[in-house]
């Protein structure tokens, strides 16, 4: 096979030289190649790593994308705790705390006190991190003011337990009332005088009931015209109930008795008209109208109707 010859224009005498082949010109074409091939080579690298990333960028890039999921997740998890704390708050204070004669919780404690470690230096963190650590102090601040407003909540419902047992919330006998409490014309002395107490309609015989928890302060006969009748002291809280002109009492002096229990039976002993109870409820030794303590037993149209009936203006039976 014949050698092949290459031949290149010389400008200088405007003809066709055979070309030379000498390692001087194998060197420059070598080296004339090898640039070429490396610009090709950056050009092209730096074209994948501008369209793709390279591993190490794309693996911190699904994980910061997986941290921000996270992120939203707990963040809305934690306002939703916010808001079912605010709701027990806002329950404490417009109903529990009301129904128990308490304080409310002042607005500036409740959202004013954070806890937590004072110390570090939250400065350093990213913002999402110190946005997120305020809140979940804040909440957890909140979370310890309620349960100690519940400790006191209990104590409170604790002592207005037991006090509402010993408050007169019942009637004491079924019958209406045929005699209300103020002025009213005395049937035996025949003017008007202040009735003190409830006449209520009870057939001699009928069951008369403690009207609330309590001890037996009086179980008998005393002068001024009641007959037999039975004094409940009902502890620390100021309520004596007297029941008058019964026909028999079945307990005694210093006896403990329970709402609803039956102390004795209805009569006409003493100053009195006809069989019926008087009924009567003194608090801090003051005579009160019992028509505002029958809320235990009745319905609201019931105890609309009881009111009625005590409004009457006519003659008592004692």
């Amino acid at each position: 096979m014949a050698k092949k010859i290459r031949y290149y224009y010389d400008a200088e005498s405007c003809t066709f030289e055979e070309e030379q082949i000498t390692v001087k010109s194998v060197v420059r074409k070598v080296l004339s190649y090898a640039s070429v091939s490396g610009l090709i080579a950056c050009l092209g690298l730096a074209l994948y790593f501008f369209v793709f990333e390279d591993p190490k960028t794309a693996y911190l890039k699904s994980l910061n994308q997986k941290l921000e999921f996270k992120i939203k997740e707990y963040d809305e998890k934690v306002a939703f705790l916010e808001v079912q704390v605010n709701d027990l708050h806002s329950k404490d204070n417009q109903f529990y705390r009301s129904l128990m004669n308490s304080d409310e919780i002042d607005d500036g404690y409740w959202n004013g006190g954070i806890g937590g470690a004072a110390n570090i230096n939250k400065s350093a963190q990213p913002e999402v991190l110190r946005n997120a650590e305020t809140r979940l102090d804040q909440l957890d601040n909140k979370i310890k003011i309620q349960n100690k407003s519940y400790d006191v909540l209990f104590s409170l419902l604790t002592e207005k337990e037991d006090e509402l047992r010993h408050t007169p919330a019942i009637k004491p006998v079924p019958g209406r009332i045929i005699s209300g409490f103020g002025m009213r014309m005395h049937p035996i002395h025949g003017f008007r005088k202040m009735h003190t107490g409830l006449d209520m309609q009870a057939s001699t015989g009928t069951p008369v009931h403690a009207s609330g928890d309590g001890t037996i302060k009086l179980a008998g006969t005393r002068r001024g015209g009641y007959g037999k009748q039975v004094e409940i002291d009902h502890g620390g809280y100021g309520y004596v109930t007297k029941y008058a002109h019964l026909s028999k009492i079945l307990v005694t002096q210093g006896q403990k008795v329970k709402r609803g229990e039956v102390i004795g039976y209805s009569g006409n002993t003493g100053l009195s008209k006809g069989p019926h109870l008087h009924y009567e409820i003194i608090k801090n030794d003051k005579k009160i109208d019992p028509i505002d303590y029958f809320y235990g037993d009745q319905t609201p149209d019931d105890y609309v109707k009881l009111r009625e009936q005590a409004k009457q203006d006519n003659e008592s039976l004692d």
